[in-house]
């Protein structure tokens, strides 16, 4: 499948960055690998990809983007924070995912259209009675 973005397209939203060679074949590869996965998302909430809806092809290209960005600027180290205190040495380390993954976030799923669709809703448990009637409070 072609990519919702292009290697240009995510240069252009990042202002005085630049890719060495290997960075492009990265970002390359990362665009396609995030379109594919918010096709996925868009099929399995019913949303149909229109290329002739430019809006919703501005917004692909956006969110596509956005998802490739943060899985580059995550950095190699995997610390997400680092906290110190000298009194009683208290020291804390977070480490972040650093698989590379693809988030989306909320506000993204908003403006594709997929938001607050496709979760967990409600369930609701009930006890029978051999018979199939439900056990009485049920």
């Amino acid at each position: 499948m072609e990519a919702f973005a292009t290697v240009e397209d995510l240069l252009a939203g990042w202002p005085g960055k630049t890719f060495t060679q290997a960075e492009e074949e990265s970002a390359e590869a990362r665009l396609e690998r995030a379109s594919a996965q918010l096709s996925s998302m868009l099929k399995r909430h019913g949303v149909t990809v229109d290329t002739s809806d430019e809006e919703q092809m501005l917004n692909l290209l956006t969110v596509t983007c956005n998802m490739v960005r943060r899985s580059m600027s995550q950095g190699f180290d995997g610390v997400s924070s680092f906290a110190q205190s000298v009194g009683s040495t208290n020291v804390s380390v977070n480490y972040r995912e650093n698989d590379g993954g693809f988030r989306v976030l909320p506000s993204e799923k908003e403006l594709l259209g997929i938001s607050g669709r496709g979760g967990f809703r409600m369930l609701r448990a009930a006890i029978h009675n051999p018979d199939g009637s439900l056990v009485d409070g049920w």
